[in-house]
């Protein structure tokens, strides 16, 4: 989604091992020094690394994903746009994440990289009333949020992806009580480990946890 080092440094056990097709990544190349490891990674194995067009929509398998954030003024382009913005709360490299939904088996899932308020207003703007069954909480469920949007996407299941015990205080209880209130099913790994959502028979949105 980004070039933070929690989200590309498990790249390379990623591709070991297996078929990989093509790695897309996000336009903005900060910070410059993971996406230069990106990069040699993605080189070694015989992959250039590629920016889809925003609204890009493709079929793998039964699952159809459509682009429907890239962060603002980052379009479809080489890897290699640059600026001089520090990381962190507001920073242009989590504004720039790819925020994708895939559709399988009638299941609408978000998936939102590191967006913040900026990106998500931008998004709100662009895809007016989305709606989904599943939700990716953007950033680990950081107190850094539009709540108003994460609740108006109708999300039945929320994930999040978190580190136990982390020093960022990740997720922020006001996220999780907010989406508990909405009547939303909050699943974290730091909690609950592996999370996988599934479909049942009659269409309803199910999930297991690793405990």
């Amino acid at each position: 989604t980004h070039f933070h080092a929690d989200h590309i440094s498990g790249l390379d056990g990623v591709l070991r091992g297996r078929r990989v097709d093509e790695l897309e990544v996000t336009g903005l190349a900060e910070p410059a020094d993971n996406a230069g490891a990106v990069a040699a990674i993605a080189a070694a194995t015989g992959l250039r690394p590629r920016v889809p067009a925003l609204g890009e929509t493709r079929r793998l398998g039964d699952v159809v994903l459509q682009v429907v954030s890239l962060g603002a003024g980052v379009a479809a382009q080489d890897p290699g746009v640059h600026t001089d913005e520090p990381p962190g709360e507001g920073s242009a490299a989590n504004n720039a994440s790819i925020v994708t939904v895939a559709e399988v088996g009638g299941i609408r899932i978000l998936l939102t990289g590191d967006i913040e308020p900026e990106a998500q207003a931008r998004l709100a703007a662009t895809v007016s009333g989305l709606q989904v069954d599943v939700l990716k909480v953007p950033h680990h469920g950081s107190s850094h949020q539009d709540l108003d949007w994460l609740l108006s996407l109708g999300a039945r299941v929320a994930l999040i992806s978190v580190g136990a015990d982390n020093d960022y205080g990740h997720p922020s209880p006001d996220v999780v009580d907010a989406l508990t209130a909405a009547g939303t099913l909050v699943l974290r790994t730091d909690l609950q480990g592996d999370l996988a959502v599934t479909v049942t028979a009659d269409g309803s949105v199910a999930s297991a946890t690793e405990r």
